[in-house]
């Protein structure tokens, strides 16, 4: 029986490789060759007569490549005979005119100087998304101060609330600009340091900031300044110098260490950075007070945080009124807008006896 079966499995397995290195019939003009496909009489299998099986997969090479024929009156369709017939066609491209002489000619290179160098226009206007960056470079060494409904309400007739920057760590508005004005420094820039002259709030809030940031600090103070304000600065971390005997030695000595040793000399002044930091109150009052109709905003000597406040105000609403007020026998601001120019140096002014008087500005909302 085993006998049987081994040599049936023999025969079978004679004849498949019989068919397997059989020489493959030539095909005839009209049939396509294709070696990925078989015809259909090989793939119909030995069940069907007059077909034929092969197995496994065609190797390349095993049928044999046939010449194609071209026939004349086909060559309409395709262009000249002699490029489908297998012959090759040289044909030769010159570029002639100004296009060849710029493909020999090297590219000219042209000077630094010969390029029109078109200078940024000045920043002329504050912008909001400079106010908004402010907020959020600040956010985590400024607090937000809170704005609370006010007794003075009963009083005039109408609802007024109070923001309370005196909360500050150095009881002052300006802490805001300041910061932002150092934190928007170069690293290098805030590596030599910076340096304030005279005894005020935007010294006080530039000594504090300048510590936290580890920015060195210098303070430049006339000698007649008394001790306990030497401490306060001294205290914040600041190195405090005094010379001269009044606020324009200070000033000048300031500038002067500042040009010989790279600092950087700081001051109130109306740059776009300083007061983007001033105007961050104004955002703080429109989040934390809804329906507000107006906003009074003291504008004596100063008028950046006047300046920051309204346009953070009227970006969010025009129809807020926004009001600066400043002393009635010192109004720098009223003379400077009826000239149309800044008052350049308040001190001047001799009219500086209402600086001892009572005042009381208010905040409305």
């Amino acid at each position: 029986m085993n006998f049987a079966a081994q040599l049936f499995y023999s025969s079978y397995l004679s004849e498949r490789l019989e068919r397997l290195y059989s020489p493959r019939p030539a095909l005839k003009d009209s049939e396509e060759n294709d070696p990925f496909w078989q015809r259909e009489e090989l793939q119909l299998g030995p069940s069907h007569p007059g077909s034929s099986y092969k197995c496994g997969p065609v190797s390349n090479g095993t049928a044999g490549r046939r010449p194609t024929l071209i026939e004349p009156e086909r060559l309409k369709d395709f262009g000249e005979e002699e490029l489908l017939n297998g012959d090759v066609r040289v044909h030769n491209t010159k570029v002639t005119g100004v296009p060849e002489i710029m493909l020999m000619e090297p590219p000219k290179t042209r000077r630094v100087s010969e390029f029109r160098i078109v200078p940024r226009p000045p920043v002329q206007y504050l912008r909001f998304e400079d106010i908004s960056a402010a907020a959020f470079r600040i956010q985590t060494g400024i607090q937000k101060t809170p704005c609370t409904y006010s007794r003075l309400s009963k009083q005039y007739g109408m609802e007024i609330y109070l923001k309370k920057e005196h909360l500050h760590y150095t009881g002052s508005v300006k802490e805001r600009g300041a910061l932002y004005l150092l934190a928007s420094l170069t690293q290098e820039q805030q590596r030599k340091g910076v340096i304030v002259a005279t005894d005020c709030n935007f010294s006080m809030a530039v000594a504090h900031h300048a510590v936290e940031l580890k920015i060195p600090v210098f303070v430049i103070m006339p000698s007649c300044c008394s001790s306990p304000r030497l401490r306060i600065y001294r205290d914040y971390g600041a190195m405090v110098i005094s010379y001269g005997s009044t606020g324009h030695d200070s000033q000048n000595h300031a500038r002067h260490l500042a040009k010989e040793n790279g600092y950087l000399y700081l001051e109130e002044d109306e740059s776009a950075t300083y007061l983007a930091g001033l105007g961050t109150v104004g955002m703080e009052i429109y989040e934390q007070v809804s329906k507000l109709d107006a906003v009074v905003v003291p504008a004596a000597g100063q008028y950046g945080l006047l300046a920051g406040t309204a346009a953070a105000i009227k970006h969010l609403n025009s129809q807020i009124v926004v009001i600066g007020v400043e002393p009635e026998g010192f109004p720098l601001l009223l003379q400077s807008l009826k000239t149309d120019s800044p008052v350049k140096d308040m001190h001047s002014n001799p009219n500086r006896k209402l600086y001892g008087g009572e005042s009381r500005l208010i905040l409305i909302l």
